[in-house]
């Protein structure tokens, strides 16, 4: 009795071993982007043709059943959840198809596939992560063109305000003489314009007295 007890107990965790084993050969990871459109496929597939309806499951975070399609029916069946809704569908090779996904359809899905008699069920998982969508953002030709051309306008306006002007030592010299010889001659000219007048007031004085 113990030894049937004891056989019927490793038998059970034999199984259990062997399902959690399959289930983590068959867990698929999906990778979506937010507002983008998610595939999750149906690995059971390739080894279960014999089957009389597929089902998809959300497990976690919460269960619920999501659609179904047998194979006596012509087109899917929604579930309760997901009635009216036309975000949700399946593609001719059983994968279940999210559009436009959102952060909290992020989760694990199950398909299931439940065989037909004489033949076994069988089910895989697909863990589906949704992730932020980055864009990047450059500025346009236009905005970059006027910005260089009004930077490059102000610069040469600087320049040109600071810029020293080149002259050759020769053209100083000349400048300096120039300078000179004006001054010198304003100098003469000052000086002949003052003895001038002395001059002719002591001459028209001279007429005076001979008159």
């Amino acid at each position: 009795m113990k030894s049937c007890t004891l056989s019927r107990i490793l038998a059970l965790c034999l199984a259990i071993y062997t399902a959690l084993c399959s289930t983590n050969e068959e867990a698929v990871t999906v990778q979506s982007e937010y507002e983008t459109n998610a595939f999750l496929p149906c690995p059971a597939l390739s080894y279960s043709k014999h089957y009389i309806s597929l089902t998809w499951y959300k497990v976690s975070p919460n269960k619920e059943g999501i659609i179904r399609n047998s194979t006596k029916e012509s087109k899917p069946q929604l579930y309760k959840n997901y009635e009216n809704r036309t975000d949700v569908s399946l593609t001719e090779e059983g994968s279940l198809v999210l559009q436009k996904v959102n952060f909290s359809q992020a989760g694990t899905y199950k398909c299931y596939l439940a065989g037909k008699v004489g033949h076994r069920n069988n089910e895989s998982f697909v863990i589906l992560n949704v992730t932020e969508s980055v864009t990047e953002t450059t500025p346009t030709m236009d905005v970059t063109s006027k910005f260089v051309h009004h930077s490059t306008e102000l610069n040469f306006s600087m320049v040109g305000l600071v810029l020293p002007v080149d002259v050759s030592p020769l053209s100083v010299l000349i400048g300096f003489l120039s300078l000179s010889l004006s001054k010198a001659l304003l100098c003469f000219a000052c000086v002949g314009g003052l003895c001038q007048e002395p001059c002719t007031q002591q001459a028209q004085w001279k007429q005076t007295d001979v008159d």
